[in-house]
């Protein structure tokens, strides 16, 4: 498939304070490394026949996503998972947010110098003994870092996981690598499609990937999917067990017809031609599933579509 990216989205870009037509599905897809948005564009460019239109002053990645849904700005929007589940825990109005469309696992990186600068604690530590981190359990009592999304998928695995580290939020991916650099946390946590363009960047020789651990991957077994890495020359030697939440359309429950009508045919669109995207499109399109429905047990019920003619 011969693909333009950038002229396809820039032909489809449309303001959030101009909201598009009831004909028209706008979408938020903001992403640190541009996947939502190419995944988007690969979308678009096997479904011609529908409306759809990309929010251009939407930030912040898939917290900012989930912000533009919630302000009613967009139709549907890209995240992953947790970030959602971490939301609506609290806020029982989430209720009316659904899954359009469920994609591929987004794997939680785990990353930790080679050589820590953080000492241990106790008498060891007095004794000017350097920590070693092999797995996520071993940062109980520790600083551990995340940015973006990457806070809440954190907080779930300190949390319910009980993996017992403090968050430390940075307001970008770079800053959490310079921080873990200074020593500022044990660890840092990453959540994305592999390979991380982030992770591609980093002095290999000075870190490492560690997994998640048997224990904290059980007590969130019903918010994660478990998963390997590979791929990383020089991070690993073997593939990391890990987990993923996964990478999904959020959309919200509609009243009118129309609105549902243009649910309907953009989900009968994406499963009509997911095996072409499979064939043609960007690797990631690889890790989706036929007919998933998620994790998040809120998959959105909608009439049979009907033809959609594009405007």
């Amino acid at each position: 498939m011969k693909f333009n990216k950038y002229a396809v989205l820039a032909a489809a870009l449309v303001s959030t304070a101009a909201m598009a037509d009831s004909g028209t599905i706008t979408f938020a897809a903001d992403s640190s490394s541009g996947t939502y948005n190419k995944m988007l564009g690969e979308i678009i460019n096997v479904c011609p026949d529908i409306n759809v239109q990309v929010a251009k002053d939407v930030h912040g990645g898939a917290p900012g996503n989930l912000e533009a849904l919630v302000n009613n700005k967009v139709n549907a929007a890209f995240m992953h998972s947790d970030v959602f589940l971490a939301n609506s825990m609290s806020d029982p109005t989430y209720a009316k947010f659904k899954t359009l469309v469920a994609l591929y696992p987004e794997p939680i990186h785990i990353i930790a110098l080679r050589d820590s600068k953080t000492g241990v604690s106790g008498w060891k530590g007095m004794l000017g003994s350097k920590a070693d981190f092999n797995s996520l359990g071993d940062l109980a009592g520790y600083k551990v870092g995340a940015a973006g999304g990457g806070v809440y998928t954190a907080r779930i695995l300190t949390g319910q996981g009980q993996g017992n580290f403090e968050v430390v939020e940075y307001a970008s991916g770079d800053a959490l690598v310079a921080g873990l650099n200074k020593g500022e946390v044990a660890a840092a946590i990453f959540v994305g499609a592999a390979p991380l363009p982030i992770l591609d960047k980093v002095d290999k020789s000075k870190f490492k990937l560690i997994p998640v651990g048997e224990n904290i991957a059980g007590r969130v077994s019903t918010v994660y999917r478990p998963v390997k890495i590979s791929g990383y020359v020089g991070l690993q030697t073997t593939p990391v067990s890990t987990l993923a939440p996964l990478a999904v359309i959020m959309t919200r429950t509609y009243n009118t017809d129309e609105k549902k009508q243009m649910q309907a045919q953009f989900r009968a669109c994406f499963n009509q031609h997911l095996g072409n995207l499979k064939d043609d499109a960007s690797p990631n399109w690889q890790a989706v599933e036929d007919n998933d429905h998620g994790t998040l047990n809120n998959w959105l019920d909608l009439p049979v579509a009907t033809g959609a003619k594009r405007k």
